[in-house]
């Protein structure tokens, strides 16, 4: 019954699977249901098709169960594991310390910033996964443009497809790239080893970077960014000098000097409440209040560069804290794995109105710290009060550390309205395990110690074992839509594969290119899957693209090697549209960019990858016209 259905030269099962392939790219495009549940759809029709249809081979019929094997494929235990991996790095805070220098350089020196942001993003992404990366990033560059009163819509497309380049260069740079030399191995050509390609793609970067440094910016200058661009909630907050502790001791100027000069004072005040000049000369002794407005996340890096603790927290009486009465025990831990920093805005029910932290006792009742406020009226810097004695008014926003569980419960006892924006506060004491655990992993990859998906795992393990991760921490950091995209992407490339579809699509291509140089083949397989990958999942056209490169290759008695590599390198070029690539879409909400501004900027970046990237592979593996 199917054979009635089959194209010329493709059997009736590859020619329903082949016309699925083609309803599933459309779906992808269309956008209307969710990513995991596309997947989902294509597991379920293959299964059922080949349980209803059996489709006989040379081995017997072929199993439907088979499909299911992207579950336990290599490349979805490397993908899982890099995940957490990468995730570890943003959790502990490892690359805060140089990512906020790099924030001070965008406020000061924008061009020379821009350079430096692109040029350690690509590199970064090279052996980091791009969307952590791009994660770390985006908050970073859109505090310091706003430092700098630029629009961060001039900053984050570069930044974003200078990550999607460096990704491009190893083996574990994407997913996609794994999927690539994943099923190219699969299917017998020899193992990529993991720079193998880096260096093609390191000279094609260097014209791309160079456009997205110089012309980029301006073909977005006109991106007016989201609403709001330049107006954020900043919330009062003090640093209280402890004896012993790093302030205790330092000059004013030290001070700024180790916040990069980003900290903006409002006050100083001494343990007795007496106004001290802000000299530069000024020395800080214990008891001193430093008073400042500002963001969460500038907040907390302050916190972290004066190694110190926001203080206006316990609401415990002063004689019970000397004393040694108050109940240590109840207090919140920001130390915890679970810390967090969410804002809980005061509802007219709430008994903070009218009422002070102190006075609730919010740390020994409830276990959370107030560690800032912004107030509904602009009314506290002029008392000076500390904050814990601040008079609550309704519409006033808390921010409050303590663990997530705990910061429900408060909202779930009437304490105020939890808002969605929070931050998570890295475990730096563990930063140094994450960075050792990430540099041994790819060093194992690199130097084919390991394979990648196994020095992943041990590398997962590492960080359970010293307690830098939780398993909490590991279900967060895996994502069921990569997940489910992978397996997907690899049962449909499969079904593809093994009913004769890639050979048939092959044969056309090389029919088709019949008499036509290999460079231009070459060329236009890596355009054809470029221009793909803008519309549909980049996993899925990899794991689809990869045997159709294979098949063409040896229709056309030519090596293996270059046509995989366009078919990755095509598959990385999702510059386009904001679909093409989930980092698209992340910067796309952040900075206001509409369909129309990729195409201006990506556009160009498309073609000089494409071209850059074209003739390298033709120069590399010889296949210039004789």
């Amino acid at each position: 019954m199917l054979e009635a259905l089959a194209l010329p030269g493709l059997s009736g099962h590859g020619t329903i699977v082949l016309c699925f392939a083609l309803v599933v790219f459309l779906v992808f495009l269309w956008d209307r249901f969710s990513i995991a549940s596309v997947c989902l759809g294509i597991l379920v029709f293959l299964t059922l098709f080949f349980l209803a249809f059996p489709y006989p081979t040379a081995e017997g019929t072929l199993d439907p169960f088979r499909f299911f094997a992207g579950f336990g494929h290599p490349a979805l235990i490397a993908i899982s594991g890099l995940m957490v991996l990468g995730h570890s790095l943003v959790l502990t805070g490892a690359l805060e310390p140089a990512a906020r220098r790099l924030s001070a350089l965008v406020a000061r020196r924008p061009g020379l910033a821009m350079a430096a942001v692109l040029a350690s993003a690509a590199l970064a992404s090279g052996v980091v996964n791009d969307t952590p990366v791009v994660v770390l990033l985006i908050p970073l560059l859109i505090a310091a443009t706003r430092q700098g009163e630029t629009s961060c819509a001039r900053y984050l497309m570069p930044m974003n497809f200078a990550v999607l380049i460096g990704g491009m260069a190893t083996t574990i740079g994407t997913s996609t790239n794994l999927i690539v030399v994943s099923v190219a191995r699969d299917l017998g050509l020899p193992p990529f080893g993991m720079f193998d390609f880096y260096s093609l793609v390191a000279m094609a970067a260097v014209p791309a970077l160079l456009y997205l440094w110089l012309a980029a910016p301006r073909l977005l200058g006109n991106v007016c960014g989201p609403e709001g661009e330049f107006v954020t909630d900043v919330f009062d907050a003090e640093f209280r000098v402890e004896a012993g502790g790093w302030l205790d001791g330092k000059e004013l100027r030290e001070v700024l000097a180790a916040t990069d000069g980003r900290m903006h004072i409002e006050d100083l005040r001494s343990a007795t409440g007496a106004a001290i000049t802000r000299l530069p000369t000024v020395t800080l002794k214990a008891g001193d209040r430093i008073l400042l407005q500002d963001t969460v996340e500038n907040l907390k890096s302050f916190e972290s560069a004066l190694e110190t603790t926001l203080h206006g927290s316990s609401g415990a009486p002063e004689s019970e804290k000397e004393s040694g009465d108050a109940d240590d025990r109840a207090r919140p831990d920001a130390t915890s794995a679970h810390a967090i920093v969410a804002q809980i805005i005061v509802t007219p029910e709430s008994p903070l109105v009218g009422r002070s932290v102190r006075e609730v006792r919010l740390a020994d009742r409830h276990r959370l710290a107030v560690v800032g406020m912004h107030p509904v009226r602009e009314r506290f810097w002029a008392s000076r009060d500390r904050i814990v004695d601040r008079r609550l008014v309704e519409g006033d926003i808390l921010l409050v550390q303590g663990d997530e569980q705990t910061i429900r419960t408060a909202q779930r006892d009437g304490l105020g309205l939890l808002l969605a924006s929070r931050f998570v506060i890295p475990r730096q004491e563990r930063a140094w395990v994450a960075i050792a655990v990430m540099l041994a992993v790819v060093a194992a990859a690199a130097f084919k110690l390991l394979p990648i998906g196994i020095a992943a795992l041990a590398g997962v393990a590492a960080l359970m074992v010293t307690r830098s991760i939780t398993w909490q921490d590991v279900s967060g950091s895996l994502s069921v839509k990569v997940i489910m995209l992978v397996t997907a992407s690899l049962a449909l490339g499969d079904a593809l594969t093994v009913t004769g579809g890639v050979t048939w699509m092959a044969d056309g291509f090389a029919r088709f290119a019949e008499g036509v140089p290999p460079a231009w083949i070459l060329a236009g397989l890596m355009l054809m899957m470029g221009l793909v990958t803008n519309f549909v999942s980049n996993n899925a056209a990899a794991a689809i693209g990869t045997p159709l490169g294979i098949d063409l290759a040896r229709a056309l008695a030519l090596p293996a090697e270059p046509f995989v590599l366009a078919v990755l390198f095509g598959c990385n070029l999702c510059y386009l549209t904001p679909m093409g690539y989930q980092t698209n879409l992340l910067v796309m909400n952040a900075a206001g960019y509409r369909f129309a501004d990729f195409l201006r900027v990506g556009a160009p970046l498309f073609l000089i990858m494409w071209a850059a990237l074209t003739g390298l592979l033709v120069w590399r593996f010889g296949l210039l016209p004789a």
